[in-house]
């Protein structure tokens, strides 16, 4: 877990109202703000790709 803390934080500007459903989420999911958007850029990522197979095979 500490090697989590040492990476070199990373500015992100996003728009409140985009900012206040993440937070919604991450209290709904019991996360911090910055796991979820996290696992939210993670998934949105593998979702892209799942198009791009997708796309691919038909």
């Amino acid at each position: 877990m500490k090697d989590r803390h040492q990476r070199a934080p990373y500015s992100l500007r996003i728009g409140d109202e985009l900012k206040d459903r993440a937070r919604n989420e991450a209290h709904t999911n019991r996360r911090s703000l910055n796991a979820e958007i996290g696992l939210l850029i993670e998934e949105g990522l593998k979702w892209r790709e799942m198009q791009k197979v997708k796309q691919a095979t038909a």
